[in-house]
């Protein structure tokens, strides 16, 4: 694929850097900070070995309020680590989340929002491209191939911890929903949009403490001890994003129905499909993830729940990605899985 700018992108940044991925590993990587002009503008950065991809196109799709740090810190990169194996790869910042919001004001007012946005990238992209969701993004991949049927845009999906079946297991979150379904049912939140930002902060400041807190809390972002404190800092500085009410409270309507909006049109898609959970996330249970596996209309479809024999420890949320075990365990799981499929 040509990298100049081609229609309909914007490209407002190309460069050559050299990045680190892991542990010694750097490479010198082409980055291009690119628009895809609209209504709704859509920011992303597309990283790829400097004289053009070896390999097909590959759209990372972030999680609830989160933006493209999701996938990409300064010490360690799955975005720049496929993309050194050959992967051209676009890293989406949904509407209302990193760039996307803050070149554009742009705010997500529906989680139907999500599945646009991703359809609109991947046929602008001159070919087909493997989609890869963590949490909520995996959610937007799954309600955009039922949205569309067999989607000729999309090689095969790829969901990390990605949500399925929501506040149906564990006792905190569940009880939360059922909290937020009791509200009058007349309260208009309008387009209310809460930024995590701070709560990242303060959580950085805190990290040796909840770091060893996750033992015993309830509900915890990753496996006590699976995440370096520095990157962990950076995550949560640079990649904690806004909420948008609306969403959440359609999420909340997924518990209360006992069913996701895309359920039938995921049970008739036959798009190859990967489902990789963790053992121990308390975020997404693993029983709530594999329904996605469980419900998939593919005859192409693998399920991976990662436990203490990767790597010799749990597995949680955030640390599936980017995690100190991440890199031997999670990362060659999915690039073997879509150079099969190439």
């Amino acid at each position: 694929m040509s990298l100049g700018p081609q229609p309909p992108f914007v490209i407002h940044d190309d460069a050559v850097h050299t990045v680190h991925i892991h542990a010694e590993q750097h490479a010198e990587l082409r980055i291009q900070d690119i628009e895809l002009p609209g209504v709704h503008p859509l920011r992303i950065a597309r990283t790829c070995l400097p004289e053009g991809p070896t390999r097909p196109p590959v759209i990372l799709i972030h999680g609830f309020a989160q933006n493209r740090f999701s996938w990409d810190t300064q010490t360690r990169s799955f975005s720049a680590w496929l993309a050194e194996k050959g992967w051209d790869v676009w890293n989406l910042e949904l509407r209302g989340h990193g760039r996307s919001r803050r070149k554009s004001h742009t705010k997500a007012t529906a989680f139907e929002d999500y599945p646009a946005d991703l359809n609109r990238l991947a046929s602008a992209i001159p070919s087909p491209a493997f989609w890869i969701g963590h949490s909520l993004g995996a959610s937007v991949a799954y309600a955009a191939i039922a949205n569309e049927g067999d989607n000729p845009t999309c090689r095969g999906v790829v969901g990390i911890a990605g949500v399925y079946r929501f506040g149906q297991a564990g006792w905190l979150i569940p009880g939360l929903m059922r909290l937020m379904s009791r509200l009058p049912s007349g309260v208009d939140v309008g387009d209310i949009q809460v930024h995590t930002g701070v709560t990242g902060r303060v959580l950085a400041r805190l990290f040796p403490l909840i770091d060893l807190a996750a033992y015993a809390m309830p509900i915890a972002g990753w496996w006590p001890g699976s995440v370096e404190p520095e990157l962990a800092k950076e995550r949560m500085r640079r990649g904690f994003d806004y909420i948008p009410v609306r969403v959440w409270n359609q999420m909340v309507q997924w518990q209360s129905d006992d069913a996701v909006p895309w359920d039938e049109g995921w049970h008739r898609a036959t798009v190859p499909c990967l489902i990789m959970l963790g053992d121990r996330d308390s975020m997404l249970f693993p029983e709530e993830g594999r329904a996605a596996y469980d419900r998939s209309g593919a005859s192409d479809r693998s399920l991976r729940i990662l436990d203490d024999r990767d790597g010799l420890t749990h597995w949680g949320h955030l640390d599936i990605v980017l995690g100190k075990h991440a890199p031997a365990h999670v990362w060659p799981a999915v690039h073997d899985w879509m150079d099969q499929r190439a």
